[in-house]
């Protein structure tokens, strides 16, 4: 008997005219061969493509397979291992007796005493009080925001609200102090009378219930002077921290002749007139 076909329900659905269609479509490469969206011109031929893909990526893949004559270039020759021989560009056989070469000393950061430090550190903290200073305008503009917000609102809105400024305004107040403590607390040897008032302007100014932008763009220009004065003391400290090193560098300049001068006569006096222009080096 002949076999019965399977039933309708059983039977793969068949793609629709526009699947056909896109699936005959010539000049279309199948899908996962090139990436998404991308097809080659108009008029390839694609089984001439097809064909040349397959030849590069044999080629590609014959530099790692170790039967092959392409095998790394045709280059068979083994890497030395363990330093046994020098390359040309390092020196060659001229430098094969490298392990017996003395091991460099490590290099010791040069000392110019405690005035160099505190005036480093100085500098360090006004350029984290000015990073500070400029983004100040954040949390200031939050608070007059819901200023401006809550000046309209009644009843539960309005408590609601009054609760959100006052957590903003906390926030502002203790960016405030964060910013400007550690500036305003700093002796007059490393910031000027003019970085203090500017900085100082910026704490109370920034208390103000600002409630327009006309306001709050004067206070702006509050930020940019104290972080035009900074930046002016910080100039004035770099000269400074120059002037120190190069002192101190002068100093032991002078250090070595006065060394060499009262070392011993003989073969001590070599040792330590070497020893005295391996330390100012």
């Amino acid at each position: 008997p002949r076999p019965r076909p399977p039933p309708a329900w059983r039977l793969p659905p068949r793609p629709s005219g526009r699947r056909r269609a896109r699936a005959m479509a010539p000049g279309q490469l199948p899908r996962g061969i090139l990436p998404d969206g991308i097809q080659p011109p108009p008029g390839t031929d694609i089984m001439e493509f097809c064909r040349q893909l397959a030849e590069s990526g044999a080629e590609f893949a014959e530099q790692f397979d170790r039967t092959s004559e392409k095998y790394h270039g045709g280059l068979t020759t083994p890497v030395p291992m363990g330093g046994g021989r020098v390359p040309e560009s390092m020196g060659g056989e001229a430098a094969a007796g490298w392990r017996a070469l003395p091991e460099a000393p490590l290099a010791i950061d040069q000392d110019f005493g405690p005035e160099y430090h505190a005036a480093m550190a100085a500098h360090k903290r006004l350029g984290d009080c000015k990073k500070a200073i400029s983004v100040l305008n954040k949390p200031v503009e939050m608070a007059m925001r819901l200023r401006v917000q809550y000046k309209g609102a009644e009843g539960q809105a309005k408590t609601a609200l009054e609760s959100r400024l006052k957590g903003a305004e906390n926030d502002r107040n203790g960016a405030l102090s964060a910013a400007t403590e550690t500036i305003l607390n700093m002796g007059d040897e490393d910031i000027s009378e003019r970085t203090r008032d500017c900085v100082q302007d910026v704490y109370t100014r920034g208390q103000f219930h600002f409630e327009d932008k006309e306001t709050f763009g004067e206070y702006m220009q509050v930020l940019q002077r104290a972080n035009q004065a900074i930046f002016a003391d910080q100039k004035k400290l770099l000269e400074r921290i120059k002037a120190i090193k190069k002192a101190a560098k002068a100093d032991q300049q002078q250090a070595v002749p006065a060394a060499v001068a009262e070392a011993p006569a003989g073969p001590e006096a070599t040792a330590t007139a070497g020893g005295a222009a391996a330390v100012a080096a």
